[in-house]
């Protein structure tokens, strides 16, 4: 899956632009947030009753919240693209262009996690907040099935990659699976209060963790 990010990134795919190469290629760094929506029905059995059976998946509440959904991708985007500007290989799930009919949304986040050397959620305000769990979970749940982080919280032991996890959130976010990355996935949690700040935090992260691969205890993933 890295080679494929890699060689789909310069290509133009629906909706996103061709990506200008950077000077580190194999940096990858997996962008995450609550951009997307999602077909209930298409995740619900065929015999499903979609009245009573259907999942309770947030809604985009413009009342609620300071973003609506194409602000939140404009946000990613332009953090995608100042991570870029520093050398990382930032990219989003809909610049690598895999088809959905090919690989489910959670399948991808889950590949492009495994794949990456950092992933970011980025959580700003919008409304309903059971959209951060929706789409961070995935993730969460696939680093949870590893051996280390059966029984409860405080006799986990998170695998290294959780070391390579971070979620950025504005200060008015507030979600009880945020409050669970720090406390049982050991992962880093950190506020920003505008769209320069959340740059510099993600790039202050991708740093650290490049210094780790170099120097420290993480496996270079080149």
């Amino acid at each position: 899956m890295r080679q494929r990010i890699i060689d789909n990134l310069p290509r133009a795919a629906g909706d996103s632009d061709a990506l200008a190469p950077v000077r580190r290629e194999q940096f990858l760094v997996y962008l995450m947030g609550p951009y997307r929506t999602f077909d209930v029905d298409a995740l619900l059995p065929a015999d499903a009753d979609v009245e009573t059976d259907a999942p309770s998946f947030a809604t985009w509440d413009k009342t609620s919240g300071e973003y609506a959904e194409d602000e939140v991708l404009r946000l990613l985007q332009e953090t995608r693209d100042c991570l870029r500007d520093r050398g990382f290989n930032a990219f989003l799930a809909i610049d690598v262009g895999i088809p959905l009919d090919e690989m489910d949304a959670a399948t991808q986040s889950i590949a492009f996690a495994q794949a990456s050397n950092a992933t970011i959620f980025i959580a700003p305000q919008v409304g309903d907040n059971l959209g951060v769990g929706i789409e961070i979970g995935s993730v969460l749940e696939d680093i949870l099935s590893t051996v280390g982080m059966q029984g409860p919280a405080a006799d986990a032991t998170p695998p290294a990659r959780a070391r390579r996890v971070m979620v950025a959130t504005e200060p008015s976010v507030r979600s009880a699976m945020l409050g669970a990355v720090h406390a049982r996935w050991d992962a880093s949690v950190r506020t920003f209060t505008d769209a320069a700040d959340c740059c510099r935090l993600c790039a202050q992260f991708c740093t650290h963790i490049q210094n780790e691969e170099l120097y420290g205890s993480l496996t270079r993933l080149d």
